[in-house]
């Protein structure tokens, strides 16, 4: 099993710090929730929704913004 960084004393809440996929495999029983950061390097020029108007993913060259 993947590396669980946190449980509460009563079970009902784990969190695991780890790929999804490869903790997801191991689970049985349902999921209430799933936090899923992003990947990084996001600028392939793709498009989004974002309150509900069309926006570029394009996050920039990857450098620091001045400012």
């Amino acid at each position: 099993m993947p590396n669980l960084a946190f449980a509460s004393s009563d079970q009902k809440f784990k969190l695991y710090h780890a790929d999804c996929k490869e903790v997801l495999p191991h689970f049985k029983e349902s999921v209430d929730l799933i936090f899923a950061d992003p990947p990084y390097f996001l600028s392939n020029g793709g498009l989004s929704i974002q309150n509900g108007q069309i926006v570029s993913v394009n996050k920039g060259s990857g450098t620091k913004a001045k400012g």
